[in-house]
């Protein structure tokens, strides 16, 4: 039996550090392939350490870590205290109460203190960026604060409470006794709160992704941006770093447990060089707080204006491969400013950001439907031209457009359309005629559908031949019954996540857009697009507009004005890979990139293309409720397993209270 649970361990602590121990050696890798070992080398860490931008970031993420370590610690302690002074059934209430942000969803922790922390901030005080980084602060102190509590408190229940009678009967004060007894004796368990607050801190992405404002972003939540390419190889000497930082105060917490035990069983005294290494560290530990703090405060006070740029993610050109850098040549033409680029996954998730408040934004980068209801509801600052001459570059035939017809609010950045992505290589050819392909029972379990309502249910439309428009209930409800016919078939619904997904062949068929199948074309060559012309397909524009949270607007302009210049345009999309409105960008792109079908279709095909128009609220609610129901929760198809969830929910919790009631009639006994 023994033998049994030590391979049981074993094999679970291979389960558990194998991906680190990949992601360590892939740090080392000459090779950018994590499955091959090409050779060793250091490169990688000399490239990380160029990178002042994923620097600044783990800068951001240690020092929210630490701070918010160094309250948690400090106020965990005295509550743990407090509560263990209180009497036996109000401490159980307590410390049931202090389970919660453990125990709730991070999801529900994040949505909820962002909701607080808007209506306190906007709605009370009154101040338009109310997420900063004040509230990311506060976010990480309340899922701290419950470790280093559990933490302290099995401590204090160890200690001999005859400790601090005899130190108040030889004169201690009680704040003295604290002191000079309690906190000896709860020690380890304060470091052990203390490191775990910290690696969650360090680690956290859903809560801070809901509380981060515009002017302090941490590590993770920028991570979840280059989920849409693959990782660069710095990024993994950066996770070997923090995995290496992580693995020390592990290590040294229990060393320290070990020396405290050790030190219970004997009656040597401390030695006077451990207690001055003590200090020396406890000091060390103090300045790098001090300065972590002045850095954040006082350290960024140049005089530069802060433009926060909302963008889809990794839209934009950052110098990966030999590109241009965008940003960067961007702060170089003006020195004073300093760009601050965030990202969304759908056009309804910068509508929603923007729509609860709180963050400061000063470009932002919509399709066309959504720009149509930005403007219907006040959210756009008209444009300046004057700050904006290359807006003259702009082909005549994407100015004046429907959602814009006069131009005041937007200006076009790129514009593509939405096809079929197939693998060739287990596609046969002759299924490929049409959005049917999505809906082929030859293919379940291999197909992707995009996760956006509009797109989907558009989708749903070409396939019946509706008005990709419609506002017709009845013709609404027979695209989601369509659906969630395709429901069964469909392997997951996705974004970003497509790129690896279909690159590594998990899946064969995904509906996604032309510039991005692009991409993943060029890393997997059996990958082909198909534009289903005569059905119809989205024809879109995405365009950059200034929303009305804007503190920068001039300097907003000024970036617009830049990235309609034809050369800048032309080395991003050479990034992109979407088509530019400025048809002189060709000049500067790839000329296979410049010439493709797929980025450039002839004009009769996009003839039969058409764009999403704005629905109204009532509509897009409706739609957005449909879409829910046929692919996350009720099958609309008439299949009758819709019982099946709900009966389990009733088994658990009958379940639950008849174990509670059993648990009751035995203490009783």
């Amino acid at each position: 039996m023994k033998k049994a649970n030590r391979i049981i361990t074993v094999l679970m602590f291979i389960f558990l550090y194998i991906p680190m121990v990949v992601l360590i050696v892939a740090s080392f890798n000459t090779g950018k392939d994590i499955t091959q070992f090409e050779g060793f080398t250091l490169k990688q860490y000399s490239e990380l350490f160029r990178d002042e931008d994923l620097l600044g970031l783990l800068g951001n993420s240690i020092l929210i870590a630490l701070l918010s370590t160094a309250i948690s610690v400090t106020f965990g302690t005295l509550a743990a205290v407090g509560i263990h002074r209180l009497k036996p059934k109000m401490r159980k209430l307590v410390m049931s109460l202090t389970n919660i942000p453990m125990t709730n969803p991070d999801i529900v922790t994040g949505v909820s203190l962002s909701l607080l922390f808007v209506f306190v901030g906007t709605g009370l005080l009154g101040n338009r960026e109310s997420l900063n980084f004040g509230t990311l602060l506060i976010a990480h102190v309340t899922f701290g604060l419950p470790y280093v509590i559990l933490n302290v408190s099995p401590k204090l229940q160890q200690m001999n409470p005859a400790l601090t009678d005899a130190a108040m009967d030889l004169g201690c004060t009680p704040v003295q006794a604290f002191f000079k007894v309690i906190i000896h004796e709860i020690m380890p368990g304060i470091i052990a709160g203390g490191i775990m607050a910290f690696t969650m801190s360090l680690d956290d992405f859903v809560i801070s992704y809901f509380v981060t404002g515009s002017d302090f972003v941490t590590l993770p939540v920028e991570i979840y941006t280059y989920t849409k390419k693959p990782i660069q190889p710095k990024v993994y000497a950066m996770f070997t770093l923090l995995f290496l930082l992580i693995a020390v105060l592990m290590v040294g917490m229990n060393l320290l447990q070990i020396r405290a035990d050790r030190k219970k069983g004997s009656k040597r005294p401390e030695s006077r060089s451990w207690q001055i290494a003590k200090r020396c560290i406890a000091g060390a530990l103090a300045v790098a707080l001090i300065v972590g703090c002045g850095f954040l405060f006082f350290g960024n006070r140049q005089e530069k204006i802060v433009l926060n740029v909302k963008n889809w993610g990794m839209n934009m050109a950052d110098g990966t491969d030999e590109t241009l850098d965008i940003v960067a040549a961007f702060e170089e033409k003006y020195p004073n400013i300093k760009v601050n680029m965030s990202y969304y996954e759908s056009n309804e998730a910068l509508f929603s950001q923007l729509s609860n408040g709180g963050i400061t934004v000063d470009v932002i980068i919509p399709s066309d439907y959504m720009i149509d209801r930005m403007i219907q509801e006040n959210m756009l600052e008209k444009l300046n031209y004057d700050n904006i001459p290359n807006f003259e570059y702009v082909d005549e035939q994407f100015k004046n457009p429907s959602y814009d017809p006069k131009n005041e609010y937007s200006v076009p950045y790129t514009w593509g359309t939405v096809g079929i992505l197939y693998n060739s290589k287990y596609v046969s050819e002759e299924d490929v005629t049409g959005w049917e392909l999505l809906w082929n029972e030859k293919y379940a379990g291999k197909i992707l559908m995009i996760d956006n309502s509009r797109d989907a249910m558009g989708i749903a439309q070409y396939l019946l031949g509706y008005d990709v428009n419609t506002v017709d209930k009845a013709e609404l409800q027979a695209c989601a019954d369509k659906l969630a016919q395709q429901r069964p078939l469909v392997q997951q619904y996705v974004m970003d996540q497509i790129y690896s997904t279909m690159e590594n062949e998990e899946a064969w068929i995904a509906a996604y857009y032309a510039g991005d199948c692009m991409l993943m074309m060029e890393n997997n060559p059996d990958l082909q697009f198909y534009l289903p012309e005569h059905q119809g397909f989205n024809l879109f524009t995405d365009a950059m507009c200034i929303p009305t949270c804007c503190k920068e607007k001039e300097a907003a302009e000024l970036f617009i004005n830049f990235l309609c210049d034809p050369e800048i345009s032309g080395a991003n999309m050479d990034y992109i890979c979407y088509a530019s409105p400025i048809s002189e960008a060709k000049e500067y792109m790839e000329e296979y990139l410049a010439e493709s079908e797929i980025i450039y279709p002839a004009e009769e095909v996009l003839a039969k293309g058409s764009a999403y128009r704005y629905l109204s609220e009532e509509t897009s609610r409706f739609v957005e409720g449909l879409y829910q129901n046929a692919t996350k929760t009720v099958d609309t198809s008439g299949s009758d397993n819709g019982w099946i969830v709900p009966a389990v929910l009733i088994v658990v919790m009958a379940g639950t209270l008849v174990l509670l009631f059993v648990t009751r009639k035995r203490r009783k006994v």
